[in-house]
């Protein structure tokens, strides 16, 4: 008799264990999903920018792929340091399907909800090559920044991505 009583009060103690383990799991996850619904709101703020960066285009998409290759996506990574809540940033991975659809740079703005495009281009002159980036409010087509350097064939893209980045850094008031 005194073992199968022993034996009760085992079990009613892993049954209280339980019960009070499901409830504490259920307090816990009911807690996280109200913080997450209460905290949501601050995660992507009202006033926070979002800059679409599309790839380098030009007249001559062999040349300009090879010459340029990346330098979208680190302007994308460039921008993307910058603090989340303050500016959300598509990069070439997301937008140059658009592009390859035949969307003009305000269209695969409007399409990915971004209120700026960064674009790039191109220029073949007689002697050399010119890269023209240009920076655009996509809700009226403003032009915001428009800057043109000289990309000959002793290009330094490092150099060339930073001074875009950081002159477009300088428009759109981010710390740098």
């Amino acid at each position: 008799m005194e073992d199968s009583a022993l034996v009760e009060d085992r079990k009613a103690g892993a049954h209280r264990t339980l019960t009070a383990l499901v409830i504490m799991m259920s307090a816990l996850f009911v807690g996280s999903l109200l913080f997450m619904v209460l905290s949501g709101d601050q995660r992507s703020p009202e006033g926070r920018r979002v800059l679409a960066v599309l790839p380098v285009q030009g007249s001559n998409p062999e040349t300009v792929a090879d010459r340029f290759a990346g330098f979208g996506e680190g302007l994308a990574a460039y921008f993307g340091r910058a603090d989340p809540m303050v500016l959300g940033v598509f990069g070439p991975a997301s937008t140059s399907r658009l592009v390859e659809s035949g969307e003009d740079p305000l269209s695969v703005g409007r399409t990915l909800g971004a209120d700026m495009v960064l674009v790039g281009r191109e220029v073949s002159g007689d002697l050399s090559a010119t890269l023209v980036s240009e920076l655009f409010r996509v809700d009226d087509g403003t032009t915001l920044w428009r800057g043109e350097y000289e990309a000959g064939l002793d290009l330094d893209r490092s150099a060339l991505l930073l001074g875009v980045a950081l002159e477009v850094t300088g428009v759109l008031d981010l710390p740098r």
